[in-house]
């Protein structure tokens, strides 16, 4: 069984892959993925050769916050930064599945962009995690020293962006406290266990 979750940052989503690979699971965090990928080589020439040095921060790494900020803002760079990324992200996420289904009794994908980048059609079922506006701002806050402003522009970004709203199996509230997630994900991998 494969399941993908989703949902704007803030909600709990890497709580609940970390939930999910306690109870034994196997979990494919796509964000690790991309930052990987961010770190070849061959991604920082790509950039390069399509906006010079403008990503590229004082040590001459990408400079992904900037790059994040502009491509929300500005949908050909986003398209184009979709072009770079998603390819080899794709691979690497199907290699790991096929390397990993015959051995796993449950494998968890943690991706925003599940349907956005079409890696909705490699998961059985769909985990969607929603979150009140004030606690998903609180939450990136605290988790990424950022002001108010900041959280706003990209969960609005975000909400422009991000497909969550098609083939969702699960829906989960996360307003609560963390055992009221963790109750909430329990009967969830209960119902992917058994297949119902």
């Amino acid at each position: 069984m494969i399941i993908g979750i989703v949902g704007e940052a803030g909600v709990g989503k890497t709580t609940a892959t970390e939930f999910f690979q306690s109870m034994g699971a196997y979990v494919i965090s796509v964000d690790k993925i991309v930052h990987h990928i961010y770190s070849l080589k061959e991604t920082k020439i790509e950039l390069i050769n399509e906006y010079g040095n403008h990503f590229l921060s004082s040590d001459k790494n990408i400079d992904k916050k900037k790059l994040r900020q502009e491509a929300f803002q500005n949908p050909e760079i986003l398209r184009k930064l979709e072009q770079i990324i998603w390819p080899p992200m794709i691979n690497i996420i199907k290699t790991d599945i096929e390397r990993n289904k015959c051995q796993q009794t449950l494998i968890v994908i943690d991706c925003a962009v599940l349907f956005n980048a079409n890696l909705n059609v490699l998961v059985d079922k769909v985990l969607l995690i929603e979150t009140d506006e004030d606690k998903k701002v609180q939450r990136v806050k605290t988790r990424d020293n950022v002001n108010d402003l900041q959280v706003i522009a990209l969960l609005s970004q975000q909400k422009k962006y991000l497909i969550l709203n098609k083939d969702i199996d699960y829906t989960i509230k996360n307003n609560g406290t963390i055992n009221d997630l963790i109750r909430q994900l329990q009967r969830i991998e209960k119902k992917l266990i058994v297949g119902k």
